[in-house]
Formats: C-alpha cells, structure tokens, sequence
C-alpha cells in the first residue's frame, strides 16, 4: 500500500505531543492523520472513518486509559494498535499484551524510534492482508464489482485485494446482503439478522448505509440486494 493511503489516529491528550507525532508521521511521507483525546472522539473517528493503524497513549486522562480504549475499539473493529507512553514497566507492557499490539514507544521518543516501530507494524499488518487476501479467498468470496471481494466465509470486505476495517454490525450488515445478493433483503431479516431482537428503526439501517458508503465510496449497495425500497422509506 502506498503511504499515502495509509490511514492513522493519535489518541492522546496533550495537544504538543499530538502534533510533534503528527509532524513526524508527515515527514516520513504519511499525510493521512486523524487524532483523538479520549474515548468518545476516539471511538466517532474509527466508526466513521477507515482507520489502519491507531498511535494510543496508554495514560490519557479520564476514566478509561488507552489499554482499556484500546479493548473497547477492538470490539467494534479489528485495528492494530501501537502504544506510548512515558511508563515502560513490567505490569504495563503485560497488560498491553491483551490488545492488538503492534509495537511500543516509551517516551520521549524521536523521528528513528517512530518509523523503526510503524515499519515493523505495517510488515505486520501487510502479512495479515495478505493472509486474508491469498488463503482465504478459495471458493467462498464474492465479487460485487469495483474490484471488491466479500469473502463469506471469514466475514472479511475486500477492496483492491486488502482487507478493511469495518465495525461487525457493518460487516454483518454486507454479509447478510451478500446471501441474499439474488432475491431482496427484507427489513425484517436485515434486523433479525444484524440487530437480533433490538426494535431497530429505517433510518438505523440507513444509518449503517451511510457509513459504509463513506469508508467505501464505490460501494453499490443496492445492487448487491434489492434494499432500495427500505432506504427510500421515511
């Protein structure tokens, strides 16, 4: 993947380390940063944006630290996580072994220790992709045009060959259009399906919809199954 197209969030709480970590992200060539300061801007960029890798300060304020943040993201979407912090002890890097660690800054750390850790992390990330993308794709996947691959039997949306982070409901909400890509996909099987026995409204699947088509713009939902109806429903 070009490093452009890399996508980043900084969750941290001081603002000055926040931007030399951005600046730093940027020289070496990578301009796509998004940043947070707790869990809630945490949680709106990865829900609404395709995140890659996540920089989280494991000692940001408030009531959830970053290896708890970082459990609580996990569970919407599979996102990699690099920690830093200024604490480098035993117990703390234990206790991060519980995420989807791909690397560890102690702070201060500088422009050397930042791409010899993101390097290591994107090798990681890349072999994942292409683990996905080459031993999973046998008979199971789907092609819906625009180079994009569902793969029905890991639950896992391709785009150009690499996997994307999408949140389950998301990807639940693409598999059950995928089984039905030939006949229309009913509201009441969408919700059953997705939502299980939650009393979910229209404008909730519209919602999903709407997400999905900013992470992945050339998405024809529609055309995958006939939903058109519910999503001109008001």
């Amino acid at each position: 993947m070009n490093k452009k197209q890399y996508n980043f969030l900084i969750v941290e709480d001081e603002v000055i380390s926040t931007q030399y970590l951005t600046r730093i992200l940027m020289k070496l060539g990578y301009n796509n940063v998004h940043e947070a300061t707790d869990l809630y801007e945490a949680l709106d960029v990865a829900l609404n944006n395709t995140i890659d890798l996540v920089f989280m300060d494991i000692n940001i304020n408030g009531n959830v630290d970053g290896i708890t943040l970082a459990k609580i993201l996990n569970e919407k979407q599979f996102l990699p996580i690099i920690f830093t912090t200024a604490f480098g002890d035993s117990n703390t890097i234990l206790e991060s072994n519980y995420t989807n660690i791909f690397g560890f800054l102690i702070k201060p750390f500088n422009k050397n220790d930042i791409e010899a850790t993101l390097s290591v992390a994107l090798k990681r990330i890349q072999e994942r992709n292409k683990y996905i993308s080459e031993d999973k794709l046998e008979s199971t996947f789907l092609n819906i045009g625009h180079n994009q691959i569902f793969d029905m039997s890991s639950k896992t949306f391709l785009q150009n060959g690499q996997a994307l982070s999408l949140t389950k409901k998301e990807i639940d909400f693409l598999y059950i259009l995928c089984k039905n890509i030939n006949s229309n996909a009913s509201y009441e099987t969408i919700k059953q399906s997705v939502w299980k026995d939650l009393d979910v409204s229209t404008s909730t699947i519209r919602d999903t919809v709407s997400r999905l088509r900013k992470k992945i713009p050339n998405l024809d939902i529609e055309n995958i199954s006939g939903i058109g109806y519910i999503l001109k429903k008001a």
